[in-house]
Order: structure tokens, then C-alpha cells, then sequence
């Protein structure tokens, strides 16, 4: 369900843009009935995704939609029904570093502070027993990729809902088996995954733009939270691939923790500098001039290659880390960049890029 969000300032669009291709399910949801936002006062939006209110202060969300966010930039408006808070501050898991594909997390789950709490409004509750059939709810896509529609009928934005029915994590494991997605993600037992219920037009299933948020039964009253939106076949069901959510009962302790480790919270300033010839078999080196991290902030170095894309967005793909890089024979006539994040064990926040065009 990624949809997957690009966290690069304005000025540096021109330089690199990391965002990921759009891996489905993430916008609203396929075929799902159109729900009035009043009635789920506890569902929001943070970042482009889903949101719930688990705490008065605090929402859940997916970490790949968060991750490389600055709370001044893109977090700097959450809403909560029809409340507007700001972010303070937000924590990934602490399981972040490992990836899963290219843009997304194996722990896919962050919890984002508020400024002020949100009262007058139910909590989700967090897990409870698996039930056989749960409700997704997301703003993301209404139809399926390539089924026909416009750009504007699969991007109105509207609430929407569906029933999907759940499967066991050895089902979604078979679903899955040498599937090889847009963004390269694949199942884990940390996990869990519904699917359409028979199979049959209308399909139901999320899509992008509905990433973050929640896979939930109860009612509207005491909403329970089973599973956030995480990712799913390319095709946003059409293709009968199960979506996939992180399983919100492996990660109350994180959720509901009161002092998790906070990503970095300082505006990140300065310039990325790639020094070197860019030629095969020589060696690149990046360097943040005017920068200096918070105490207890550590500076990270991720080199990429840059696929054409439209205009200033293009789709990175991690090819080293750490602050040189060797060039290779396969880089000529691509462009290589080096991606800076200042980071903590709660996440991350992109400071700059800069990319050379490797001519031989």
C-alpha cells in the first residue's frame, strides 16, 4: 500500500528525489463504500497517510511514511478527524535499518507526537483476537491501476472502506512466493495479510494512498486496531495478491510506549558535496559542509542510483553506504548520488543530496 512519499526538501528537488516507485496498496480504498469522516473521528491523516488515534497526544502510522520526514516540512500538519494538530516530534521502530525492498520497513510501523492533545475523541485499541473478516479504511486509490479510469476518478481523495477477509500468515506466504514487486517487498511472519473475501468483481483492496492506516473491527465507538497498511501487490488487488499489514499486537509495547527513541528534530541545513572524478574505477566522496547534528544524532551516507523518472522526481536505488564509493562500469552514463540523513534508533530525517553524471 505505499504510497510512497518523498521527503526531499523543495530546494533539492532538482538535485534527487528519493522517492520509491508506488508499490499498492497505500491511496482509498479499491472498491470500498464512501464513509463521512465525522463518523471515524479517530482516523486522520499525517504525511500523505492513514493515521489513528491511539493516544490523545499520539498517532500510529507506517514508518515508511514518515521515514526521512522533517516535522517542520512534511509532519508540520496532522489531522485527526476534523482536528488540525501539529507534530512535535516521531519515532520509527527501533528495527528500522532493516529494510524491506526499497522503500519500505520489515517493522512498518511510527508513532507521531501532537502538540496538543485531541480530546472528546474515542482511542483505538491496540490488537485483540484475530478476527475472520476486518474492515480496511484509507483515502488512497478507489480503482485498481490500468482498470480504465482517469487520473482524477483514482485520485478524489474520499474516505473509503471495505471488508476484507483474513488469511493466515502461511497463505499470504504462498500468495507471495516469487512475486517480485515494483518496490521488491516481501512477506514476513511480522506480518499479517487479508484479502478480498470470494475472489469476485468488485474486488476489495487497498491502494496507494491508504498506507498508515488501519486494519480494524469493533465499532465505530470502540474502534480495534488489528494492523496498519504497509504494502501489497502492484496492482492493488486485481492481480489477487493479499494486502499486508504491520501486525499491530507484535508492537503494543513500541505503540504505547511513553519515551520511545525520537527521530531527529532539528530542521536539518547545509549543502552536499560530491567530490572525485566520476569514472569507472575511481573513488567518490561525500561530505555535509554547515551541518552540525544534535548530541546523540549520527550522520548517514547512502549512495544511489538515479532511474529516469518524470521531471524532478526519480526512483533511487541503494547501491552503497558509508561516505566514498567505487565506480563501477555498470554506472556509466547513469547519474550517482549521495544521499545525507541525520539519524537515532528512532529514525531518521533527510538533510541533503547532491549526484554526478558518470560519463565513463
Amino acid at each position: 500500500m505505499n504510497a510512497k512519499r518523498c521527503f526531499l526538501p523543495v530546494a533539492l528537488l532538482g538535485v534527487v528525489a528519493a522517492c520509491a516507485g508506488a508499490s499498492a496498496p497505500a491511496g482509498a480504498v479499491v472498491n470500498g463504500a464512501k464513509v463521512d469522516p465525522a463518523s471515524v473521528p479517530w482516523f486522520g491523516s499525517a504525511g500523505g497517510c492513514g493515521a489513528t488515534l491511539v493516544a490523545p497526544n499520539r498517532v500510529l502510522t507506517a514508518a515508511h511514511c514518515v521515514a526521512g520526514a522533517s516535522v517542520a516540512r512534511e509532519l508540520s500538519q496532522v489531522t485527526v478527524g476534523t482536528v488540525v494538530r501539529r507534530a512535535t516530534r516521531y519515532a520509527m521502530h527501533p528495527g528500522w535499518r532493516h529494510r524491506n525492498g526499497t522503500a519500505n520497513f520489515f517493522d512498518d510501523v511510527a508513532v507521531i507526537e501532537l502538540d496538543q492533545p485531541v480530546t472528546g475523541v474515542p482511542l483505538v485499541t491496540l490488537g485483540g483476537v484475530a478476527a475472520a473478516q476486518a474492515m480496511i479504511l484509507g483515502t488512497g486509490r478507489p480503482f485498481a491501476p490500468g482498470t480504465g479510469h482517469s487520473e482524477a476518478q483514482t485520485l478524489d481523495g474520499s474516505l473509503r472502506t471495505a471488508p476484507l477477509r483474513t488469511i493466515s500468515d502461511a497463505e499470504c506466504a504462498r500468495a507471495f512466493k516469487g512475486y517480485r514487486g515494483s518496490t521488491l517487498e516481501r512477506f514476513d511472519a511480522r506480518m499479517r495479510c487479508s484479502i478480498d473475501a470470494d475472489g469476485r468483481e468488485p474486488l476489495y483492496s487497498g491502494c496507494n494512498g491508504d498506507s498508515g492506516g488501519p486494519l480494524w473491527t469493533g465499532t465505530l465507538q470502540a474502534p480495534v486496531q488489528l494492523g496498519v497498511v504497509s504494502w501489497g501487490g502492484d496492482r492493488c488487488g486485481a492481480d489477487h495478491l493479499p494486502s499486508v499489514f504491520a501486525d499491530v499486537a507484535l508492537y503494543h509495547d513500541f505503540i504505547t510506549d511513553p519515551s520511545p527513541t525520537w527521530a531527529p528534530t532539528a530542521t536539518p541545513t547545509g549543502t552536499v558535496v560530491v567530490s572525485g572524478k566520476p569514472l569507472t574505477g575511481r573513488r567518490l566522496t561525500c561530505s555535509m559542509r554547515g551541518y552540525t547534528p544534535e548530541d546523540g544524532v549520527k550522520t548517514g551516507y547512502t549512495w544511489s542510483l538515479l532511474a529516469p523518472g518524470r521531471g524532478a522526481y526519480v526512483r533511487p536505488r541503494p547501491v552503497a553506504h558509508g561516505k566514498t564509493y567505487k565506480v563501477r562500469r555498470a554506472d556509466r552514463g547513469r547519474r550517482v548520488a549521495c544521499l545525507v540523513d541525520a539519524n537515532t534508533d528512532g529514525g531518521y530525517t533527510l538533510v541533503g543530496a547532491a549526484n554526478v553524471l558518470v560519463k565513463r
